[in-house]
């Protein structure tokens, strides 16, 4: 009985830690939509692709990163969809902006959770529109070094 009930334990514990462990895909649920093309990189690839910048417009490496996930649609109506999701999130995650440009159709907003000692970004998404309806979101946790990180509009 003693043995039954430690290997359930062990069994338990190792589910837990597992799910804990998995980032939450916040824009997957559209993934499947027309006009959407969705990517996720899972922390094993990004583990994989160790100190590589994956992101050279803000110096962003993959060792700093534990997920990525990406959407965009071109498709004409479909972008309140998106925006809903991307108000949602920037309220469920508190996320502060950080910088916009907004100029005729185009708009570039950074989006960021920082820690509680204000060196490192936790949560950051970056949203682009480039025309009416071509809308890109990229959402990434980790712990990104705000010294590594730069800005430019």
């Amino acid at each position: 009985m003693k043995k039954t009930l430690s290997i359930f334990l062990a069994v338990l514990i190792g589910i837990l830690t597992a799910a804990a462990g998995k980032p939450a895909k916040y824009f997957d649920y559209l993934s499947s939509a027309p006009g959407f093309d969705y990517t996720y990189v899972s922390p094993s690839m990004l583990k994989m692709m160790g100190n590589k910048v994956v992101n050279t417009d803000l110096n962003i490496r993959a060792s700093d990163i534990s997920s990525i996930e990406t959407i965009t649609t071109m498709t004409e109506g479909t972008n309140t969809d998106l925006w809903e999701s991307i108000r949602k999130l920037k309220s469920k995650m508190n996320l502060s902006t950080l910088t916009t440009k907004k100029q005729d159709n185009y708009r570039y907003d950074v989006l960021a959770k920082l820690s509680g000692d204000g060196k490192f970004i936790t949560k950051l998404m970056v949203v682009t529109q480039d025309t009416g309806e071509n809308v890109t979101v990229v959402y990434i946790e980790g712990k990104i070094p705000l010294d590594d990180v730069f800005l430019q509009l």
